[in-house]
């Protein structure tokens, strides 16, 4: 029992993600964090630099009186501390919150203060910051800037914060704290006749911040996904890159992959009848200058939207969204694609009658973890948790894989290591150890088809001889791979 749950472990460490077949896709029991009743949306999250988790949201009291909401995690979400209200509120729409964490811990939380004011001269950028004991004061970001609205903190490997936000109708203006004081306000595309708009994806790479949002132009129909990167050293802001020429709606996401190359999500927009919707999700990524064109991830026969995309330890892709059926009553489900070769794999974390909305996902540390407002029944609203550990969410029953022939296994000295090739292609043997480091290549060429014997001998790539123990040998062969434990002992 001990050397199978090993071998689980093992796989799991490995990426063995061509092999679709081996994902038990499991998610963790959703559980609900607010306890409030009542709706609410807009989700954010941060997990600070001690694996605390940090929620935020905007919780409706009335159709005119919003609240900004926050709990927390500190055992990886099986527990949440009540549910505070940050600005003890009385009578305004306070609204879409974000938060984010610096290097000690500290949290910065920005909103839209009286984001019902209609003419909008009363919404401005506000922001409040706690040092893991007391909360501040809010104060006000977007100064002399009344219209503001659709706000975005972030925090770089310097601490330093940047605040992003919407000005009425035109674009986006930032501002940044260094060292204590806050910078003048920066328009990046105002002398653009296009406007250009920023969403919540972003991802940070040493000086670059990764944005992903949209653009309305006279030259196209509708809204066009684009692409931006802001260096924190210079101040300066790349071109956009319109990333697809598909028409969008709203939703659209960033990640980095290991070799920090972006990867985007969007809704893709689209309708199949009169009055009838089929948005479908799209996945691209940026190879050298250009994008690649969009793959479907899903869609066709259903409304798909709330597209989140986060990549994980193995280079895997992951994309959670929300899934309607165009039926009455419409029944929501919140579903997880992982990317497996050239395939998208499906499973389903929750569904509801009622409502389920606004994902919200995020990887750290081995596991995805995913937060969004569901409507169970009637009384039972609130903001919903799940997760997923990548380590541990494989077959339960680890099969040998016919493909590779291991033998002698246990060894000691020489293994011999067999398998077919069907055809002349590019051919990787390593040996990986317990924690997934390279100990040897064996092979990394064109070989041709029929059947190949390798030896390996125990050793590393400087000729040291392997420590007893569990290793494992992977075989990758154009896009299909395969793996396999070897025992070494004394």
């Amino acid at each position: 029992m001990k050397k199978i749950l090993l071998y689980i472990y093992l796989l799991a460490a490995m990426n063995i993600g061509a092999l679709p077949q081996l994902y038990a896709q499991q998610w963790t029991e959703p559980i609900n964090i607010s306890n409030l009743g009542g709706y609410s949306m807009n989700i954010d999250m941060a997990i600070d630099h001690a694996n605390k988790i940090h929620v935020v949201w905007d919780q409706k009291i009335t159709s005119s009186h919003w609240l900004i909401m926050y709990t927390c995690s500190e055992d990886d979400g099986l527990t949440w501390s009540e549910p505070l209200d940050l600005l003890r509120n009385t009578d305004l729409w306070m609204l879409q919150p974000h938060i984010a964490c610096d290097s000690k811990n500290n949290l910065y939380v920005t909103y839209t203060h009286n984001g019902l004011e209609w003419p909008p001269e009363g919404r401005l950028i506000k922001m409040l910051t706690y040092d893991g004991q007391t909360w501040s004061e809010p104060f006000i970001v977007s100064k002399e800037m009344p219209g503001s609205h659709y706000n975005k903190v972030v925090v770089d490997f310097k601490d330093n914060v940047y605040v992003f936000w919407g000005y009425y109708s035109s674009a986006m203006y930032y501002s940044f704290r260094e060292s204590g004081n806050w910078s003048e306000i920066y328009c990046p595309y105002c002398d653009s006749a296009d406007i250009f708009a920023f969403t919540d994806g972003h991802a940070l790479s040493y000086n670059l911040i990764h944005w992903v949002g949209t653009s309305m132009s006279f030259a196209y129909y509708g809204e066009r996904s684009q692409y931006y990167e802001y260096s924190t050293s210079s101040n300066q802001w790349t071109n956009p890159e319109i990333i697809s020429s598909d028409t969008i709606v709203v939703d659209i996401d960033l990640a980095l992959n290991n070799a920090e190359t972006p990867v985007s999500a969007y809704r893709k927009k689209s309708t199949i009848s009169v009055g009838v919707t089929s948005d479908s999700t799209m996945h691209t990524k940026k190879e050298g200058y250009f994008w690649s064109s969009p793959d479907l991830v899903s869609g066709t026969d259903k409304r798909q939207i709330g597209q989140q995309i986060a990549i994980d330890q193995n280079n895997d892709e992951h994309v959670v969204e929300i899934e309607y059926y165009n039926s009455s009553p419409s029944e929501g489900k919140l579903i997880h694609y992982s990317k497996s070769g050239k395939d998208w794999i499906c499973s389903a974390i929750d569904s509801a009658i009622h409502m389920i909305n606004y994902p919200k996902m995020i990887f750290s540390s081995s596991n995805l973890y995913v937060f969004y407002y569901k409507e169970e029944e009637v009384n039972n609203k609130g903001i919903w948790f799940s997760k997923y550990d990548i380590i541990t969410n494989i077959k339960e029953e680890a099969k040998q894989t016919p493909e590779l022939k291991i033998y002698p296994n246990p060894g000691s000295g020489i293994i011999s290591i067999q398998f077919e090739n069907s055809s002349r292609q590019l051919v990787d043997l390593s040996v990986y150890d317990f924690n997934g480091k390279l100990v040897s290549v064996l092979a990394h060429r064109m070989l041709p088809p029929g059947m190949q014997r390798f030896v390996w001998y125990a050793n590393s790539t400087t000729g040291q001889k392997v420590k007893p123990g569990t290793y494992l040998v992977k075989l990758t062969k154009g896009d299909s791979s395969a793996t396999q434990v070897v025992e070494i002992v004394k």
